[in-house]
């Protein structure tokens, strides 16, 4: 079975700090993560919730789990699939690295959604998704 994983990186005029906020902030990741907000407690094996309404209408929930968790340097976290349940183990894993050079921070995502059955869809679906979570997450972190 063929894996599908999606890369991508970003280099944002903003210190770690700011870009670690924007992507743990419910506040935040409501502006630019299709109007969803994140909770967790953040710690490692707890869960993690992606929570809002798409064009205000459709109710959106992602349910995963934190697998690591460095404040300011990375976040890894599973997440459903759609239809799936925790028993059936497909669910994709993002994972949000961060690194600081000349003044930049470089946020670099990785996402693998996977082998089951329409991984392929989901796929691109990701690369589409993550394009628009990326240039949203852009404006939030460089407002002034």
């Amino acid at each position: 079975m063929k894996n599908f994983v999606v890369r991508k990186k970003i280099s944002l005029k903003a210190t770690p700090e700011q870009v670690w906020n924007a992507l743990t902030n419910p506040e935040k990741t409501k502006k630019y993560f299709f109007n969803c907000e994140v909770f967790s407690d953040w710690e490692v094996g707890s869960t993690i919730l992606f929570t809002g309404r798409m064009f205000l209408i459709r109710k959106i929930e992602l349910k995963g789990q934190i697998l690591k968790f460095e404040p300011n340097k990375l976040l890894k976290y599973t997440l459903m699939n759609d239809g799936a349940d925790e028993e059936s183990g497909d669910f994709s894993t993002v994972t949000d690295e961060l690194t600081y050079k000349d003044g930049k921070t470089i946020l670099s995502i990785t996402d693998d959604v996977g082998p089951a059955k329409g991984a392929e869809e989901r796929y691109e679906r990701s690369l589409k998704g993550w394009d628009s979570i990326l240039k949203g997450l852009k404006k939030v972190v460089e407002a002034p």
